[in-house]
């Protein structure tokens, strides 16, 4: 086999900048899904007492429905008409979202004033002090409620799943086209800088949209007296969010279908995809003009092997194997940190569930999504080789090292709280702190033995486990208040948790800021490593979906899985309504998780760090299909005739 340069003829660029424009909308929608789902992992585990590790493998079969799709799209897809398998993808995407809306419609979506009048009078029953109380777990239908969260688990795991599927071909072919069809080369790093950085903005769009209904009570209606927003029973509009990105995955698929197929109409580089679409020389007698017209089956045995025969191709070339695992490592910091950054903010400095989606949303747009858009303008302004965007890459990955290592010291204090002893427990063959509950001798005669949950109430700065662990007995709901209570000389209580003042919180912002603004700035050289640098333009969409299928396989799909391991390791009570149900934690270890969270964090960094300094390596010694001379395509040895 040899390689001639084809001519080419210019390119439409309005069409393609529409394309474009488009596709910054669909990556912003399925941004803002993504973020979303993130932002209501708090309330989908009150909702249905999920750990941290049941919604990490939540946000992970997206990420498997994703893996599984992507290399089926990426090989079989380019045969096709790439806008329109995008549009169906996305109008795909957006079925799925309504998917995700079926716990909320089948799991009582609305309440009724009898309902709400029931729900009082338990809670009021529950909590107060009442030496002639006792707690019966078969009162509260323990069997319903398992089986309730058990089928909410799973459809809502269908529609991650589902929704994985249908954004492959939006997340790999599109990208393709674009670079194929852009009329000037060079623009192609900035174009696709601005899809990626999309990813960013859209999570962040999608921190937003979540701080917003999750205020809103999740049957749309008033919340019962008795819960407050800082309430641990409070559970805001989950579903909401879901409708508003079907709608407008449905609106934005429509334009896609009429789209050309190419915008290149030479009939030298049509005929180049009819003849060889990938990059193997052992294949190429099968395309000869004059073989005989294969059979269906021949068809499929043909396409198998020449796909089992690229993906060896492509597994034997280091500087691509190489940058993918840096893209792996490198992938963490999405699907791991940013995941359960909501998370972290609201336990460890003491905010609602609303403002730390607000402010992760901040972080995710200054951080990742200004920077990877500067980023990619940089490297197109200054037209910067791909072993020098290897070193700045390497170098600003550093500053994100720097600011997990540093996210170690900068935190809260454990809040204190009353009727809660703190121990040491081994369990599972490790060391695991829990609280130990306990009475004061001011409640002692308030039977709070019989509270199994959590319900902190505190006054002063000073917490109580719950309202009968202040030994309060009377409840306002109107001013939804626990009054009367004798460990408070019969003062009244406030809910939720007085925690210790800390000024902390705006440096830990600052240093993350700053952290992922620098460290986000040349992420797109992954991107154009595995897109122009280290394969044949043929081999472009392939190359791109076995990278992402190997990223998801060991970086999306495990990370939230492992970083959620890693929260519920820190988890110090757990809030369960049966005793065989471990539920979803309410109170964490503040130091433990602080080291535990970015530690491990820093960890998979330095990984990506020095993936990333092997491909440098490799890079020095190999040309790279760029800086061959001519704009090349494949032809058979022998001018074009079959051996």
């Amino acid at each position: 086999m040899i390689r001639q340069p084809g001519p080419r003829q210019p390119r439409s660029s309005t069409g393609i900048h529409f394309f474009v424009a488009l596709m910054i909308v669909v990556i912003a929608v399925q941004g803002t899904y993504l973020g979303y789902v993130v932002g209501i992992l708090t309330t989908l585990e009150r909702r249905f007492g999920f750990t941290s590790e049941k919604t990490g493998l939540l946000l992970s079969s997206y990420d498997l429905g994703h893996t599984i799709a992507i290399l089926l799209a990426g090989y079989f897809g380019t045969k096709g008409h790439l806008p329109r398998i995008t549009g169906a993808g996305v109008l795909l995407s957006g079925l799925s979202m309504l998917v995700l809306i079926f716990p909320a419609v089948i799991f009582q979506f609305s309440e009724s004033e009898e309902q709400k009048a029931l729900k009082l009078e338990a809670y009021v029953r529950d909590y107060r002090c009442d030496s002639g109380r006792y707690y019966d777990p078969s009162a509260e239908n323990c069997k319903s409620e398992h089986t309730e969260h058990f089928w909410a688990f799973v459809i809502l795991l269908i529609g991650q799943f589902l929704a994985g599927v249908f954004a492959a071909p939006f997340n790999t072919l599109a990208y393709v086209y674009i670079d194929n069809n852009v009329l000037d080369r060079r623009q192609s790093p900035f174009l696709l800088g601005l899809l990626t950085s999309m990813y960013a903005f859209g999570p962040a769009l999608g921190f937003g949209l979540s701080a917003l209904t999750t205020r809103v009570y999740t049957t749309l209606e008033e919340a019962p007296h008795h819960i407050s927003k800082y309430s641990m029973d409070w559970i805001g509009a989950w579903w909401v969010g879901f409708v508003l990105c079907a709608l407008f995955y449905i609106a934005t698929s429509i334009p896609f279908f009429f789209f050309p197929k190419s915008y290149t109409a030479t009939e030298d580089e049509k005929g180049i995809e009819m003849r060889q679409p990938l990059h193997h020389p052992h294949l190429a007698p099968s395309h000869c003009s004059d073989e005989p017209k294969m059979s269906g089956y021949q068809k499929f045995v043909f396409s198998t092997k020449e796909f089992i025969l690229v993906i060896i191709d492509l597994c034997r070339n280091p500087v691509f194997v190489s940058i993918v695992f840096g893209w792996t490592f490198g992938s963490y910091l999405i699907a791991g940190y940013t995941t359960f950054l909501p998370k972290y903010i609201e336990t460890q400095y003491g905010k609602s569930a609303s403002a730390a989606d607000f402010y992760a949303g901040i972080i995710s747009v200054g951080s990742i999504a200004v920077s990877t858009a500067v980023g990619g303008w940089l490297l197109t302004r200054y037209d910067i080789s791909p072993r020098k965007g290897l070193v700045l890459l390497m170098a600003s990955w550093f500053f994100i090292l720097f600011s997990y290592v540093a996210g170690t010291f900068v935190g809260c204090k454990q809040a204190q709280i009353s009727g809660l002893h703190y121990e040491e427990s081994r369990r599972s063959s490790s060391l695991i702190p829990f609280f130990d509950v306990y009475t004061k001798p001011c409640s002692v005669e308030c039977a709070c033995a019989s509270v199994m949950h959590f319900d902190p109430v505190n006054f002063d700065g000073e917490n109580f486990y719950s309202p009968c662990h202040a030994g309060c007995t009377s409840y306002s709901p109107y001013e939804n208040r626990w009054t009367n209570c004798q460990c408070l000389d019969n003062r009244p209580v406030e809910s939720g948790i007085a925690h210790p003042e800390c000024n902390d919180f705006v440096w830990y912002m600052v240093i993350m800021f700053i952290g992922l603004f620098a460290g986000n700035l040349f992420f797109m050289v992954t991107m154009m490593i595995v897109l122009r640098q280290s394969v044949y333009d043929d081999q472009k969409v392939i190359a791109l979906s076995f990278a992402s299928f190997f990223t998801n396989l060991l970086g999306f799909i495990p990370a939230p899985i492992f970083l959620g391991w890693v929260v519920d390791r820190a988890c110090i009570l757990w809030h369960s309504r049966c005793h065989d149900d471990g539920g979803n934690c309410v109170l964490y270890d503040n130091e433990g998780l602080r080291v535990s969270f970015h530690l491990s964090s820093a960890s998979l960094q330095a990984l990506a760090i020095l993936a990333i300094f092997v491909c440098y390596l490799f890079s020095r010694n190999r040309k790279f299909p760029e800086e061959e001379d001519g704009d090349y395509v494949y032809a058979p040895d022998n001018d074009g005739e079959c051996m």
